[in-house]
Parts: structure tokens; sequence; C-alpha cells
């Protein structure tokens, strides 16, 4: 009947309309204030359904296509693909291409059953605010919407969105949009597998990583990052899953001496007990007792003082990574609340370094979604030293 509902998905929750109708799609953008530049991922229950939806070229990318869909649906990986007539060009950002996407969660899968249309969903948040991971955080964001129906399955498995995935047979690839919730390792294995069972008649298909620089030559974000541009797939904007709370990634940084140069000073923290840390495997516990509150996204409890006792969640990297990208959303959430209810000027998120050997791993787009959280922006925690 042309209404919203918000309903669970594995990876975050979903503001869903009929997306094949055009002015029920439209009520999504009106709902979050999203621009139209930005396009909705439309999901369906299964291989089948998505097949109407895209025009897919040749015998190799249908291959490749239904490899990837059989391999990873339902779960978090979002296919792009040329949209059929049957896509409203508002869905696809005006654009000839459309994600399509089969959410592995039962209260989503029972909602896409019963609408018996694709139904194209964003996260269901206000545009470029956190994503939400809980339906507390969807009727905090869009409990205004007229209409709105809530459907509460619980906290969200993985946490983070979908890997969003173009097809680009023509070249040889596969062109991952945005990390997420399918890992790099995962889509290479599926794209080797059917290689070597012939499954692509003799072509082959590689994974390759959409890269583009959104820091400038002085480390600061890169304005030219072109945000008003239709985007290829959701969540590539500069500045996105973002706290109402001014928000930068940090790094420590000892100035030894008395006093610190002007020089040093600039793009420092300031005053720490005036700002909400949150840290990452206690990468900054030396100078957590300076913040006026700490959350740390792989140790078990938030802390509004260092004397806390805190143990890590998980014993292995990867443990931690996924550990992490199931909490980050609703930390977030939860320092910009402290944030706001103790007048801290700042939200500080430690910064880390992913592992480059594991291109497109959870802590890659865990990372992804912080520095994006920060908009880019990184400010030096300056600690002062004397010498000797």
């Amino acid at each position: 009947n042309g209404y919203l509902v918000a309903f669970p998905t594995e990876t975050v929750y979903g503001l869903g309309a009929n997306g094949l109708d055009a002015s029920a799609v439209l009520k999504i953008f009106e709902a979050k204030g999203r621009p139209l530049n930005d396009p909705c991922i439309l999901h369906i229950p299964s291989i089948a359904e998505a097949l109407e939806l895209v025009e897919l070229e040749g015998s190799t990318e249908r291959a490749v296509f239904e490899r990837l869909a059989g391999a990873c649906w339902p779960g978090p990986l979002s296919i792009v693909a040329r949209a059929s007539a049957r896509v409203p060009r508002v869905v696809t950002a005006q654009t000839d291409f459309v994600a399509v996407r089969s959410p592995a969660h039962p209260v989503a899968q029972t909602l896409l059953q019963a609408a018996r249309v694709p139904v194209a969903a964003p996260s269901a948040n206000r545009f470029g605010h956190v994503s939400p991971t809980c339906a507390e955080h969807v009727a905090k964001d869009l409990g205004h919407v007229d209409g709105l129906r809530i459907l509460d399955g619980g906290p969200c498995g993985v946490g983070i969105e979908s890997t969003v995935v173009k097809l680009d047979i023509a070249n040889g690839r596969v062109v991952v949009l945005r990390k997420g919730g399918t890992t790099g390792e995962q889509l290479e294995r599926v794209l080797a597998e059917g290689a070597a069972e012939g499954a692509f008649g003799g072509t082959n298909v590689r994974l390759e990583f959409y890269s583009p620089s959104l820091v400038g030559d002085a480390g600061s974000p890169r304005e030219a990052a072109d945000d008003s541009s239709a985007q290829q797939a959701p969540g590539m904007m500069l500045k996105h899953y973002a706290p109402s709370v001014p928000t930068f990634l940090i790094s420590a940084r000892v100035a030894e001496g008395e006093q610190a140069s002007t020089e040093e000073a600039v793009g420092a923290v300031g005053d720490p007990s005036q700002a909400v840390l949150i840290d990452m495997g206690s990468r900054l516990s030396e100078y957590q007792a300076l913040f006026s509150h700490t959350f740390d996204l792989a140790v078990g409890e938030a802390r509004g003082d260092a004397a806390a006792t805190a143990s890590p969640i998980s014993s292995t990297p990867a443990a931690a990574a996924e550990e992490a990208c199931r909490r980050v959303f609703a930390t977030l959430r939860e320092a910009e609340a402290v944030a706001e209810a103790t007048c801290a000027r700042l939200i500080c998120i430690a910064d880390f370094a992913a592992n480059a050997a594991t291109r497109g791993s959870l802590e890659e787009a865990l990372h992804d979604r912080l520095f994006r959280a920060a908009s880019g922006q990184r400010l030096d925690l300056l600690v002062r030293r004397p010498l000797g």
C-alpha cells in the first residue's frame, strides 16, 4: 500500500518500501533526508527473484552472478549488475545499475516472502547518522515517520552493512565497492572454485577493490571527494555513520621537553577530559584515564574510569574484528549519548592500521566505518613528557 516498514537483517535494520513503486521508494528518501544520488539495495528472498531485476550480459556474467549468490546468499553480500526495465530509476540513483541482496534473517525473509515484491531498503536511520542495529535505534531516529511499522527482530548479528560488489566481466573482474560482512577471502574462494570447475567458460575472473583517494596530500580529508554525483553503491560518501557530536580518529604522539612547540600542538585533541574515547583493543590504555568516559570495541564493558577491570572479548584478531563489527554502531550511539549528556566536545576513536595482507577483511570493513564516522578527520593526542 505504499507504506514504509523497518525490518531487521543480519547486518543492520533496513527501511523498506515496495521496490517497484517509485512513489513508495521516494518516501524512504523523504523519511531519512536521503539525497536522491544515493541508491537503494533491492532485497529479495532468493536468486530466482533477483534474476528478474537484472540484465546479465552473456553466460559468463550469469555464471559469476549465480556462483556468488549461490555461495553467499542468504547473507551480507549485495551484487550490482545492469538493472532491468522493471526497476524504477529512483532506486538506482538514475544510473543503469542496481544492487540486489537476499538477507539472512528470518524476519526479513518472512517479510520478503509475504510482500511478494522486491523491497528497496537502505539503513533505517537519519541519513548520515550511525546505522541502527536494534529496533530502539530505529525508533529514536525515525519514530516520527507517519505510518512506519518497526519489526523488532532483536540485535543484528553481523552489525555492519553488506559487502557490495559490481560485476565487470567485460574486464574480467568483480569489483568490491564497499567492504562489509562478506570478506574478500570468501569472495576470492568462490571465484577460484568457479574457475577451477570451468563454470566461467575459461574466463579468469579476478577480485579487485575500488579505492578512491579520500585523503589529501597533507593527510586531511580530500574536499574533492564527490558526494554530490550519483553513487555507485550506498555507504561510499566520505561522511557516513556519523554521531551528532564532532568525531575524530586519534593517535597518541609524545612531545618530549617541558613545552611542545606551536607546530606540535596543531591538530591536538586538547583537553581529553572533555572528550569521550572509543578504544580498540586497549591501544590507548595508557591514556584512557585522561578521558571523561571510555568505551572499547574489543573489551567487554564500557567504563567511566580507568580503574575498572576489563578483559578481551576474543582471543584471535579475526574473532576480535568480528565482535567489534557486531558492536561498533551500538558503541558509537552509546558514545554519542554519553557525550551529549555530559556536554563533551568530541568523540575520539583510536585509529588503527588494518592488516594490508588481508584485503577486504572484517578489520578493513570496520576501519572503513570508523573512518567515515569521523569524516576522515584525524587528530593527535599530544602527550607532553619532560626530557630525561
